[in-house]
């Protein structure tokens, strides 16, 4: 007598791969449920030396839709084969059924990418979390428009140029909430999208460009940029803008010596239009200016 694979998928959640590894090679049944749960969570690297996965996920679209996490990570100016990057790009339009992915690229290119953008039956509905080294360029934005449910982006690369992104529609990504990365995507993503958190990367903050992030992130709780602006003015803004903030992470290149803590803030800007100084920054606003 055979045992649900309800009750089978149950029981081997509790096992560690060695035991899914043994059990997957007992029967066909076992088989099936112990590799939706070896193939969950896949780490690769120089270091994990099981980079021959992404080839078995190329060639078995199967096992690759059972993949939840993918987390990919080599060193700039790692060596890679065409091969291996073709592969990669099957196996990343294989993997349909992603929570989370991670693509640290040392070959930094956003075409592993492409083969799931152009095929127009490729979705990730699960997909909340993208983390990725890749430029945000045409490509990328087309890999965004499969992930309708996408909370949280991350984008490590900076940019080399001053090149704009493509236009990006609000239909993209309409329920992202938290953003990491340069100054230049964030001011392609953010408006149109009520963000919780944006921590830029590069990029040099000034009044204006505080208005336009904060201009549909009424909600905005977690910030933090950089400026070369004098800080008080970019505060000031910032208080205005963004007067539902927790925690404000500032730096600036410009000299500290001068910047007055949270008491010294707001008297400094109490006779102005400001007429209580709590409305400021709350006092459950924690604020840290730095100096590199």
């Amino acid at each position: 007598m055979s045992l649900p694979h309800e009750l089978l998928d149950n029981i081997f959640s509790f096992l560690p791969p060695s035991d899914l590894l043994a059990c997957s090679r007992t029967s066909s049944d076992f088989a099936h449920v112990a590799q939706r749960h070896l193939f969950r969570h896949i780490s690769v690297g120089v270091t994990t030396k099981n980079a021959l996965i992404v080839l078995l996920l190329a060639k078995n679209p199967r096992l690759a839709r059972c993949v939840r996490t993918f987390r990919m990570r080599f060193q700039p100016h790692f060596p890679v084969f065409k091969s291996f990057h073709d592969a990669l790009a099957t196996a990343l339009a294989n993997m349909t059924g992603l929570t989370s992915l991670e693509l640290h690229l040392g070959f930094c290119s956003s075409s592993v990418l492409r083969k799931a953008t152009l095929n127009p039956d490729t979705l990730y509905p699960r997909l909340r979390q993208f983390s990725c080294s890749l430029p945000l360029d045409a490509t990328v934005v087309g890999f965004l428009s499969k992930a309708p449910n996408l909370d949280s982006l991350s984008l490590d690369h900076i940019p080399v140029s001053v090149d704009l992104p493509p236009f990006i529609p609000s239909t993209v990504i309409p329920y992202l909430t938290q953003f990491a990365g340069p100054l230049h995507a964030a001011l392609a993503l953010v408006p149109g999208r009520s963000l919780v958190s944006i921590q830029l990367h590069d990029g040099d903050l000034t009044g204006d460009i505080v208005q336009a992030l904060a201009g549909s992130s009424s909600s905005l709780l977690l910030f933090s940029a950089s400026t070369s602006s004098p800080p008080l003015p970019i505060l000031k803004s910032i208080s205005n803008s963004m007067n539902k903030l927790m925690y404000l992470r500032l730096m600036s290149t410009r000299n500290f010596f001068d910047v007055p803590d949270r008491v010294g803030f707001q008297r400094k800007y109490r006779a102005s239009s400001v007429n209580n100084s709590s409305d400021i920054f709350p006092s459950s606003c924690r604020c840290s200016l730095q100096h590199p």
